[in-house]
């Protein structure tokens, strides 16, 4: 880890910024750097327990729009230090039924309140609420209004039984692959990016696939029955050639685990439903870990959102291999 002057980096897979937003990383499982105790927060909102031990914190949030997702309802906000529980950084925030999503453009300057759920001391969830705009964006900056765009229901998680949206990727030999091509393998997909610094994040699913792939071809009909994707959403950095390298140093032998990268209008498809969280600051991501395990019909067999669930035995994930082989047709796809 860089050091700059007296205050620590903790490492959000990049994002600089100080220790108190430690326990917010770790709780919501994204990528982090070294880890300390995290400060009680600024303020609580009376009354928000749910439940013994839960809670509900409410922090003000200033910053800067960057990007707007109408159809998928989200938006990509540079906001200010959070005093007391953050530093600054770039985050993307759903903003499910927020009639504002419609209103908002690039260069626009917003307020709003961070809503933090807590229990016995740990962040598990946070949304973005109440968002207003302060200051429009500079006439000669900002983009067509939004509000003639289509709203689309909100995303939700996938479930076992759901079908995967279809999206296209480029693997490290520079084929153009669509996830549909794929139907009749049981495929396994996690998500990465080679650059990642941290040894508990992207490093830890690269050993998890290697000891999943020996599991894998340890019998043969087994293995020409399963396709693993290490698929990179750090489509810029993440080349083929790049991506080739990595995959040799790993241990990668196609075409049962290979890499691929796919582009953020892509990524936009599967992100949402299964739980992907991912964000770009220079040359590195903030990102929470996601695997997903898929039929040979293309519906979800299992998925694995969070750093402790990531944190799977290869057995386990045999055993949810066989039982989506046993859906597979006699002679999937080449």
């Amino acid at each position: 880890m860089k050091t700059r002057k007296v205050t620590r980096r903790f490492g959000l897979c990049g994002f600089g910024f100080v220790a108190v937003w430690v326990g917010l990383v770790y709780a919501l499982g994204l990528a982090a750097g070294c880890g300390a105790p995290a400060p009680e927060p600024a303020a609580a909102v009376p009354g928000a327990s749910a439940a013994a031990g839960e809670k509900l914190e409410e922090y003000p949030l200033v910053g800067l729009v960057r990007k707007v997702e109408v159809e998928n309802q989200h938006v990509t906000i540079k906001h200010e230090e959070i005093p007391g529980f953050m530093g600054a950084m770039t985050m993307r925030f759903a903003l499910l039924d927020q009639p504002v999503i419609r209103e908002l453009k690039p260069g626009d300057h917003v307020r709003g309140t961070l809503r933090v759920h807590t229990k016995q001391g740990a962040v598990t969830d946070y949304e973005l609420v109440g968002l207003a705009i302060s200051e429009h964006a500079a006439a000669d900056g900002a983009t067509p209004a939004q509000t003639k765009a289509q709203m689309h229901p909100p995303a939700r998680r996938l479930e076992p039984g759901d079908p995967v949206p279809d999206f296209t990727m480029t693997t490290m030999e520079g084929r153009v692959l669509k996830l549909s091509e794929l139907r009749g393998y049981v495929v396994v997909i996690t998500f990465i990016y080679t650059r990642c610094p941290l040894p508990e994040f992207c490093p830890l699913m690269d050993r998890k696939f290697r000891e999943l792939a020996e599991h894998v071809s340890a019998v043969s009909a087994r293995a020409e029955k399963v396709r693993m994707i290490s698929l990179s959403f750090d489509a810029v950095h993440d080349t083929p050639e790049v991506l080739r390298k990595h995959a040799a140093a790993r241990g990668a032998i196609p075409p049962l685990w290979i890499y691929a990268n796919a582009a953020d209008a892509e990524l936009n498809r599967i992100a949402g439903p299964l739980g992907l969280i991912y964000g770009e600051n220079g040359p590195e991501f903030a990102h929470n870990l996601c695997t997903v395990v898929i039929d040979p019909d293309g519906k979800v067999e299992k998925l694995l959102v969070g750093t402790a669930a990531n944190r799977f035995e290869s057995a386990d994930m045999i055993k949810t291999i066989r039982q989506a082989i046993a859906k597979s047709s006699p002679n999937p796809r080449p």
